[in-house]
């Protein structure tokens, strides 16, 4: 604990010294929930409201924020869609390099308006999933007519592990590698069950190309912590996963997370309505939401075999790799 309270104090001194960058007179600095970033609320002197997030040592480029941050102004400018809205720094960059003597290395933060609203889980209506349908499906649109700007870079969201969506490391290879990962540390069995949903998910990916009705940039990480309701209007924040895959990988994120509620099905089903309602989902995209939903699981379970030695996880990850694993399995 006291630890963690140091690295911290010491990233809110970070922080506060990315914060200079900004024309925003800073009133007061709170941490925020704990996660592979570091996220800090600011309140401003002059009332409004801001997230500052600190960026993992080991996470995406300073290249690769600063683009999220451009799909993000886009979607302000081009769509009502309500998502984070960037703040530019006193020399217009979207997002700023701070250093502190105490902290191991430089860090990309970026600092974006704070977006209102609540967020639901075993509340959730039909009503609420048509809204993230539709809204969804406006991202797509977007996104499948945006022309990215030069110098525009973001990972393979299909990627099966963190590292491969930031290399250029072809799938089938990051697939063997991922699978002979699991053959070392868990097991034989667990690594054919990575091979099996990887081949599946390269053929489908294959079935249905890269075209603009099918393959553009998604938010990658849609679920219940990531779009919120306010006065009925569903917003979505967080998109440092954002990148390049199939649209339909956006649909089997969110409702994948659904699965723990009684009401899924219902749910599932209206996510798909409201989508429908606004951007075709052809049967061949509908279907392959379960291939999608067992590639999303392997990537979690994946991110507990790399992460294993922390604290999170160190005494119980076999377990949960076991269950990650038959879980992948059962959503082909």
């Amino acid at each position: 604990m006291i630890d963690d309270t140091r690295r911290r104090r010491r990233l809110a001194a970070l922080a506060r010294s990315a914060l200079t960058a900004y024309d925003v007179p800073v009133a007061r600095l709170t941490a925020m929930a704990k996660g592979f970033n570091t996220t800090f609320r600011v309140n401003g002197a002059d009332g409004r409201r801001y997230v500052l997030r600190v960026q993992r040592p080991d996470g995406p480029s300073p290249e690769m924020v600063r683009s999220e941050a451009l799909w993000l102004r886009a979607l302000r400018r081009d769509t009502t869609l309500a998502v984070p809205e960037p703040v530019p720094t006193r020399t217009g960059d979207l997002l700023t390099v701070a250093e502190h003597a105490e902290v191991p290395a430089a860090r990309s933060c970026v600092l974006y308006h704070w977006v209102d609203g609540r967020f639901l889980d075993t509340t959730l209506t039909t009503a609420h999933l048509r809204r993230v349908g539709a809204f969804t499906a406006h991202l797509h649109l977007h996104s499948a007519r945006w022309t990215a700007p030069a110098g525009f870079t973001r990972g393979r969201v299909d990627a099966v592990t963190e590292p491969g969506r930031r290399a250029a490391t072809p799938p089938q290879e990051e697939a063997e590698q991922a699978a002979k990962l699991v053959e070392r540390v868990h097991s034989a069995a667990g690594a054919e069950i990575v091979r099996t949903v990887t081949e599946r998910v390269r053929r489908v990916r294959d079935a249905l190309g890269h075209g603009p009705d099918a393959y553009g940039l998604i938010h990658g990480d849609l679920h219940q912590e990531n779009y919120l309701f306010h006065r009925g209007e569903v917003r979505a924040i967080d998109f440092d996963d954002c990148g390049y895959g199939h649209f339909v990988y956006d649909l089997a994120v969110t409702a994948s997370e659904l699965a723990h509620l009684p009401h899924a099905a219902d749910l599932r089903a209206a996510l798909l309505a409201g989508y429908r309602a606004v951007r075709p989902l052809p049967a061949s995209h509908e279907d392959a939401i379960g291939v999608f939903t067992a590639l999303r699981r392997l990537q979690l379970t994946l991110w507990v075999v790399r992460e294993r030695a922390q604290p999170m996880f160190r005494d119980d990850w076999r377990d949960r790799v076991t269950r990650g694993l038959e879980s992948a399995a059962r959503a082909l």
